[in-house]
């Protein structure tokens, strides 16, 4: 990764990188993956779309799948965070979207940070979202779009909405989405499976419904600074945020964490 990583993370809001894992290190995600959601649905660990059937979040799964698990801890990835954030890390929450082929339904613009701040008690904007293409993600089938700049924004309270989808969340007033588009334009990062983009959590930033027959999974890593654990318990269920009172910093694996893996048979 380059070492402009940090200056392009603070000016922007956001510093994609392609190729970070390799096609083999995707394959051994996009399998795990495809076992998890072989097992039972249970609803703490799935969120689904509005048709009920459709996943649309795998919710958290670095806490009972060894991949996602080791995941979180890929050299690669805590080095970049460590360097964002100046600190040790831990995650703060992990969901893979799934973003189905023809009926993944819209994410709302919205910045994270808000629901952080309000909702979960994270007293500063000291994390980043670590996005991990699990496809190839191009214009046709719904990327992420962002508005560089807009991480400098800070937007009176939003309400909590479900914004026509099944998810609730402090999705962004009309206003600031105006506003900041105006100023800062959109962007939507497309590369080959396996890039991630480094973003603000308090990027605005949203996506279409996927109405192309190619599915746009993205893993959604959130790492937070170990100085910057919750003042008290978040008021969203434990299964979307976890307790982070007894977490520890996170230790890189080796470089092969995810490679050297056996592979498993048979659903979670």
């Amino acid at each position: 990764m380059s070492n402009d990583l940090v200056a392009e993370y603070q000016r922007d809001g956001y510093a994609f990188r392609p190729d970070v894992l390799t096609p083999d290190e995707v394959n051994v995600l996009n399998a795990e993956t495809a076992r998890l959601l072989a097992g039972v649905r249970s609803p703490e660990r799935f969120i689904v779309e509005k048709d009920t059937t459709t996943v649309r979040t795998v919710a958290n799964p670095h806490l009972y799948s060894d991949v996602f698990g080791r995941l979180v801890r890929h050299p690669a990835l805590l080095a970049a965070a460590q360097a964002l954030l100046e600190d040790d890390v831990y995650v703060f929450q992990v969901g893979v979207n799934l973003k189905a082929a023809f009926n993944g339904d819209v994410w709302f613009w919205h910045q994270d940070y808000p629901g952080y701040f309000y909702d979960d008690h994270i007293p500063t904007e000291r994390m980043v979202n670590t996005l991990i293409f699990l496809d190839e993600v191009t214009h046709l089938n719904a990327p992420m779009m962002l508005v560089p700049g807009s991480h400098h924004h800070v937007p009176p309270r939003p309400s909590v909405s479900a914004k026509g989808t099944s998810h609730s969340f402090r999705y962004a007033e009309d206003d600031t989405i105006r506003e900041q588009v105006t100023a800062g334009g959109i962007v939507a990062p497309t590369g080959a499976a396996g890039s991630v983009n480094f973003m603000h959590v308090n990027t605005l930033h949203g996506s279409t419904a996927n109405l192309s027959p190619w599915p746009r999974r993205l893993v959604t890593l959130t790492y937070n600074a170990m100085s910057n654990k919750a003042t008290s318990p978040s008021v969203r269920p434990r299964h979307i945020v976890p307790d982070d009172r007894e977490v520890q910093a996170l230790t890189p694996l080796p470089p092969d964490c995810l490679t050297s893996l056996t592979p498993s048979i048979g659903p979670q």
